[in-house]
């Protein structure tokens, strides 16, 4: 057998070599050397080094890497190497990431502009040609190939974006992961000199960075006309600063002249290119100064970047004499989203366009995300340089859940590409609990490199290649949620809350489920392939045990008996359990390891302990059960915890959530209690109701009507002047009569001495049970 395989090999290589391959390994043995240039930069050495080691993996040969640029033989030519100037490629004239692989008759070479350029040659090569992929910063595949030839070989390419970035890749790697994938930056995390370095933001920071310049601490008892005026009164509580005050402007430039040398030095000593951009950016909040001078600027721009820009302007301005390559990087974000009237950014300013309208399941191309597109190609008008700040991943409670986003990616960057977008930052964090994680970031960093990519093609190549066998069945998983996203429409922004996710019905769920089933048994014994599968199904089986007292009463409106259901709780919530706990060995630095476990079994503990099934409320149960939408208080947003979900005897459901008050906080809590409707997307509440002593006419739960409204599609109802407790409403939209009105109601409880028909022994609390929203007849 031996010699029948060494027989093929040979004809093989004669083969190769009459069709003008190059072989770089013969049975196990290597044929070519790796051969650097004279002075090889440290990125262009990894380079060298990374090519070594997988070719010695794909084809247990050993390669031998040389720097003498009169080096005789068969070889990789890796960087600015001499034999690449002899072969027409001027090196010297390649930017900054362009990168070139060209075969000749007996080299490869490998080569590109600096400091990048020649590593993406090299990951390119491995990747496109050799077959490596890296899917995650901890997982690979490597392929196998003992006899490795290469055909003839001519191709080049750049980044379409000069920015790609996404927060965070939580690699702990220096980069290397980043860089693999042609990433230029890694959120806060550095990627070092061996790879290239980052597209680095200057100090102070990347963003929000007012109050960094200008510490409150430090500067508002003496300068406290460098702050927002607002309602008369200079004040730095969640403000912004006096734009317009000359003194400040001066002490904004010199102190940016600073950060500039300083960071020169930094990035001398650590090897790296110095940062090109530095941010002078709004911080994240509202608070605008009103006074005379900064309102006249918003009157006469009609909004609030009118004065941001003349601010960073006369910045840019004043340091581009001393510092002509130097960018001043700001946002556009909201309340300084809209473009001003006649202000436009100087070529030194780079702005931010921070996405925080569109829907994450449309692209940017869709009629749905009309207001987002137009607000940047208001901006592509008046601004050379023009970066995007997108999300990825949700914000509200339960963040996580299957979002079907996937295929947005292409059509939103090369909208961003054929809008002149320079670079695109892109929240994703999370490091276990986003959905699909891993597919997702690899098909962002693909899509950022390359917007043009077959986009079908590269699920493929992820699902096939990570997942083996149970690949198809995942491809099912992600067409069916696409399809079901398309069928109950769902607007969800960076706030969504699980109720938002329209198409997470029973149905969905049911069928997502069995389809997860199947590819567990297509993994069969490969404990590998089996742990992946579960976690790409951990957000499934979140979504499931926090959504289960819904999907359950679905079940029961049907005709369905409880006992009947399904999908069992304790078991789903226990396997994603012990998939988080799974992950939390691979993904999370080991100092971090305890407390995520911690909430993990938190998580689940809190949800099982909720009932599986509450019946509809006695008062709304003569209605039709499709024109009443129930909200329990896990469905609400608890702004930082201040109130919780807790059992509650006397309650219909025999749960609320619970807001217990201090003597200090009666002061600010006491009766008449507002609440209300909020439109997101217009910025303003709709509707308003208080809730006076004299309505609270005994001890315990009373239903309370805010009234009868139109629900928007992006809409919540608050409770309190603090609005700590939240329920996001919109799921009760139906895209074909946006017009329809609802009943708003709630249950809710009042205790303690502060309020009517308490008592002396309780701590005085307030208890949100249920919200009702019902359809008005129409």
């Amino acid at each position: 057998m031996a010699i029948r395989i060494g027989l093929a090999t040979v004809l093989a290589l004669l083969a190769a070599s009459a069709a003008g391959a190059l072989v770089l390994a013969q049975e196990g043995r290597a044929q070519v050397a790796i051969v650097l240039g004279a002075d090889p930069t440290a990125c262009e050495q990894t380079a060298a080094v990374e090519l070594a080691a997988y070719l010695g993996r794909i084809t247990g040969g050993t390669f031998q890497t040389y720097t003498d640029p009169n080096f005789q033989g068969t070889a990789i030519y890796v960087g600015q190497t001499a034999y690449a100037r002899d072969h027409g490629i001027e090196v010297q004239q390649l930017e900054a990431e362009e990168w070139i692989i060209r075969s000749t008759a007996d080299a490869l070479i490998l080569t590109g502009g600096r400091p990048r350029g020649t590593l993406y040659a090299a990951y390119r090569f491995l990747e496109d040609v050799a077959g490596v992929h890296w899917w995650n910063p901890f997982e690979e595949y490597v392929p196998s190939k003992p006899t490795f030839a290469v055909e003839p070989l001519d191709r080049r390419g750049k980044p379409t974006f000069r920015y790609r970035d996404i927060y965070m890749l939580y690699g702990n790697d220096n980069g290397r992961f980043a860089a693999r994938n042609r990433l230029n930056r890694d959120g806060d995390a550095p990627i070092a000199a061996e790879f290239g370095g980052e597209m680095a933001y200057g100090p102070p920071y990347h963003v929000h960075t007012f109050y960094m310049y200008v510490p409150p601490e430090q500067y508002f008892d003496e300068h406290p006309e460098w702050f927002s005026l607002v309602k008369g009164e200079r004040s730095h509580d969640h403000k912004q600063l006096c734009l317009t005050n000359p003194e400040l402007r001066q002490f904004m430039v010199d102190k940016l002249k600073t950060y500039i040398e300083q960071s020169r030095a930094d990035a001398a000593e650590a090897g790296k290119p110095a940062p090109l951009v530095y941010s002078i950016s709004q911080n994240d909040w509202y608070g605008t100064c009103q006074c005379p001078a900064c309102q006249a600027l918003v009157d006469a721009e009609g909004c609030q970047a009118g004065p941001l820009l003349d601010f960073v302007n006369h910045i840019a301005d004043a340091i581009a004499p001393g510092y002509p390559e130097i960018c001043i990087d700001t946002l556009a974000y909201q309340m300084t989203q809209e473009t001003p009237k006649t202000i436009k950014p100087r070529d030194n300013v780079i702005v931010r366009l921070c996405d925080t309208r569109s829907n994450f399941t449309k692209p940017i191309t869709d009629p749905e995300n009309e207001a987002f597109r137009n607000i940047l190609t208001d901006w592509c008008r008046i601004t050379k340089r023009l970066r995007i700040w997108d999300y990825a991943v949700t914000y509200g409670p339960f963040y996580g859940l299957p979002l079907a986003s996937v295929y947005t990616y292409a059509d939103d960057y090369r909208f961003y590409a054929e809008h002149n977008v320079e670079g695109v930052f892109t929240e994703h964090e999370y490091p276990i609990l986003a959905d699909w994680r891993d597919l997702k970031v690899w098909m962002m960093m693909k899509l950022l490199e390359d917007p043009y990519r077959d986009c079908d093609a590269l699920v493929h190549t992820f699902l096939d290649g990570f997942y083996g066998p149970a690949g198809p069945y995942l491809r099912q998983y992600l067409d069916a949620l696409g399809a079901a996203s398309i069928e109950k429409s769902s607007y969800l922004s960076m706030s969504a809350s699980p109720r938002q996710y329209r198409y997470l019905d029973l149905r969905f769920l049911t069928e997502a489920q069995h389809l997860f089933d199947t590819a567990e048994l297509a993994a069969g014994d490969d404990a590998v392939l089996l742990r992946r599968v579960r976690f790409a199904r951990l957000p499934l089986d979140r979504a499931t045990v926090i959504l289960f007292e819904g999907l359950m009463r679905e079940w029961v409106q049907a005709g369905n008996e409880p006992s009947a259901f399904p999908l069992n709780r304790e078991a789903v919530a226990n396997r994603y359990r012990a998939s988080w706990h799974t992950e939390i060995d691979l993904r999370i630095p080991e100092g971090q390891r305890a407390a995520e476990r911690t909430e993990a079994d938190n998580e689940v503990q809190r949800l099982l302990s909720l009932p599986a099934y509450v019946s509809m409320p006695k008062r709304f149960k003569d209605r039709m059960p499709g024109d009443v939408f129930v909200y329990s208080p896990l469905a609400a947003r608890n702004w930082q915890d201040q109130a919780k979900p807790v059992a509650d005897p006397s309650a219909e459901s025999g749960f609320a959530d619970r807001l217990e008050l201090s003597d200090e906080d009666m002061a600010k809590y006491a009766l008449p209690m507002s609440w209300g409707l909020y439109d997101v997307d217009a910025e303003k509440t709709i509707g308003s109701a208080t809730i006076k002593a004299d309505e609270v006419s005994e001890p315990g739960y009373h239903w309370f009507k805010l009234g009868e409204l139109a629900i928007p599609r992006a809409s919540y109802v608050y409770f309190f002047w603090s609005w700590i407790i939240q329920f996001d409403v919109g799921d009760v939209v139906d895209a074909g009569a946006p017009d329809r009105r609802f009943e708003i109601w709630a249950c809710i409880k009042f205790e303690g001495p502060g309020f009517p028909h308490g008592r002396a022994s309780e701590a005085n609390a307030i208890s949100v049970e249920r919200l009702v929203l019902a359809a008005c007849p129409s």
